[in-house]
């Protein structure tokens, strides 16, 4: 029997319909995040696009923001350390009555060194696809984004994670700081991206270096396209550099057990090189096809 397999997270919506075998027979992708229903509307938005997939599915799965207490129906999180079966048993069933069988993916939290929490809603998904692409059990795995994952996984259970305000800080500090004026961001430049990762190890810490960018360019030492990439290494250099130091045990990451870059080719592209340049050897898997298998994975209880 058919499934209907969905990732809504805060900016986007995507919909797979998937024949037993998880093959996918037609597939959906918009920009209406949860963030855009104001808690509303979500049986409406799922009928109106999906309606014939619902009809046909025996099951329907989602992951995502949508389990969020900003989403359709909050999802208790799940502790860490924390598998496949673990998740696919803390499934919640959905109240609604747009279809007899919805269930929702609960996301993971885990307390790092310092006892505060940490949490994602997703990547837990995408997290359990890519170890399966791979047909990896132990592996160190970054997924980059507006708030970048970094996870151990250690015989097959997700163990420990991190967050990184990468994305996002980089967009306000773009479009809503004193750098907003000084850093073109629509032009890569290589050179300065590489110097900014170069730069991320000042011992005087991002903070100082943040400033940087400005500096550089009203001395006439940077042309605004070149601070923009510049700024880039700076923030995404720091990321690495931190999750190294939480995450990555001496010898984890090596040519035969490399980093795994989970997300799409414009998102991974740029992590690709600054991995490079740390010397930490990575494998990129699709962002979209992780999820979807990860879906697939849990419906089935595997």
């Amino acid at each position: 029997m058919n499934m209907l397999a969905v990732d809504w997270g805060s900016s986007s919506f995507r919909a797979w319909h998937l024949d037993a075998q998880g093959e996918v027979l037609a597939t959906l992708s918009t920009d209406q995040g949860i963030l855009g229903f104001q808690g509303q509307g979500f049986a409406a938005y799922l009928q109106n696009h999906c309606g014939p997939w619902l009809a046909q599915s025996k099951q329907v799965l989602m992951a995502g923001m949508v389990g969020s207490r900003n989403g359709w129906q909050e999802v208790p999180y799940l502790s860490c350390p924390a598998g496949a079966q673990d998740i696919a048993r803390a499934l919640v069933k959905l109240d609604t009555e747009l279809h007899p069988n919805v269930q929702l993916v609960p996301g993971l939290q885990y307390a790092g060194h310092s006892g505060l929490m940490d949490v994602m809603r997703g990547e837990e998904t995408q997290i359990i696809g890519a170890l399966q692409l791979t047909d990896m059990s132990d592996a160190l795995l970054c997924l980059p984004g507006t708030h970048s994952k970094w996870a151990k996984a250690e015989s097959g259970d997700i163990d420990a994670f991190s967050t990184f305000f990468t994305g996002e800080l980089f967009a306000l500090l773009t479009k809503h700081s004193s750098l907003a004026g000084v850093c073109n961001t629509h032009i890569f430049d290589e050179p300065a991206f590489l110097l900014g990762l170069e730069q991320a190890a000042d011992v005087r810490g991002l903070s100082h270096l943040l400033f940087s960018p400005r500096a550089a360019v009203v001395t006439g030492q940077m042309r605004p396209e070149q601070a923009g990439s510049y700024l880039s290494g700076l923030v995404i250099g720091a990321e690495i550099q931190g999750a190294r130091q939480a995450l990555a045990e001496p010898g984890l990451i090596n040519t035969d057990n490399p980093l795994l870059l989970v997300g799409s080719e414009v998102l991974t592209h740029r992590y690709q090189q600054a991995l490079g340049f740390y010397q930490l050897p990575c494998r990129t898997v699709s962002g979209e096809q992780a999820v979807l298998a990860g879906l697939h994975r849990l419906a089935t209880g595997q």
